[in-house]
């Protein structure tokens, strides 16, 4: 069943029901257009199965609410049913319609790409196959039982130098240029970055709480330089609740890589590489492992021993 309501920005909200669990939401200009697309969503909850599209958003509905993983899995979801093979209803995509599509993309990405979509994949059958027999008591087949997955890429281990971080902030807006900062001083990721705000912040006593990041909710040790970025940054949030760093994420990726470009770095100069180089630049001060661990925010100790070895 579909519900369309009109939000405080003028457009048009829809959303999907099936058996009481939200399928899929969607916006729009005008209510026609909602109400057309909500019947051609409804159109296809009216098939026996449903299709990848439409299971990989129920996945991520109920699986991944409130996690900042939920919209790169929408995302890759979206990707993913680009490609014909998966434009299937579930029951009907088998393991050489998988294969192909890894083929096909092992020809357009890198293998480390193309195994985080096929485990996607996998993942959406799994949680899908479990669900219809729980409601109908069919036992489905899972394509994905016997696909090989493509070994993923050394890690980078590329370390921006001090020097290096002074150059790319030169070729950098000033907004941007103090969420990359940040991301050195703190060893932060780009979402926790991002989703900071005034309440979040504890600067008289020097750290800040990142709450449900990538691995749960941590507190982060502040340098003196981290405090002074915020300080700044806080004189121009416009309430407690909103964002400090009001940028889209996409758009803080762009500004690493035009501004590497323009002063003459490398490739492998990226946003994440900031938050290893902190990492790898504690270590060297001779912190001990659990001191690392209180700046990365890893729970596993063993995640933090490629910065100790």
């Amino acid at each position: 069943m579909a519900t369309i309501r009109k939000l405080p920005s003028g457009k048009w909200n829809v959303q999907v029901r099936q058996s009481g669990k939200l399928i899929a939401s969607s916006t729009h200009r005008t209510r026609e257009i909602a109400e057309i697309w909500a019947e051609e969503k409804e159109g296809r909850l009216g098939r026996d199965h449903l299709s990848f599209l439409d299971a990989g958003y129920a996945y991520c509905h109920e699986i991944l609410p409130r996690k900042p993983s939920q919209r790169l899995a929408f995302n890759r979801v979206d990707r993913i049913c680009k490609h014909r093979q998966m434009k299937k209803p579930m029951n009907e995509i088998t393991l050489q319609d998988v294969n192909q599509y890894k083929q096909a993309r092992l020809s357009e990405v890198s293998p480390t790409t193309c195994r985080d979509e096929l485990m996607m994949i996998k993942r959406v059958f799994k949680w899908y196959i479990v669900e219809n027999n729980a409601k109908t008591g069919e036992t489905l087949e899972d394509p994905c039982e016997l696909l090989t997955i493509p070994k993923a890429n050394k890690p980078r281990d590329r370390v921006v130098t001090r020097e290096e971080l002074a150059l790319l902030l030169s070729a950098m807006s000033p907004q941007m240029a103090v969420i990359v900062e940040l991301a050195y001083e703190t060893a932060m990721r780009r979402g926790e970055l991002l989703k900071i705000t005034p309440k979040d912040l504890f600067l008289n006593e020097r750290f800040l709480r990142v709450v449900d990041g990538k691995e749960g909710s941590r507190d982060v040790p502040l340098t003196r330089r981290a405090v002074e970025l915020l300080e700044g940054a806080l004189e121009a949030c416009i309430s407690d609740t909103s964002p400090i760093l009001r940028v889209a994420s996409y758009s803080v990726t762009q500004a690493v890589r035009r501004a590497r470009e323009e002063v003459g770095l490398g490739d492998d100069v990226r946003f994440h590489q900031l938050r290893h180089s902190r990492i790898i630049e504690v270590a060297r001060m001779g912190l001990n492992q659990l001191q690392i661990m209180m700046v990365s925010g890893h729970r596993d100790i063993r995640s933090v021993q490629r910065y100790t070895h």
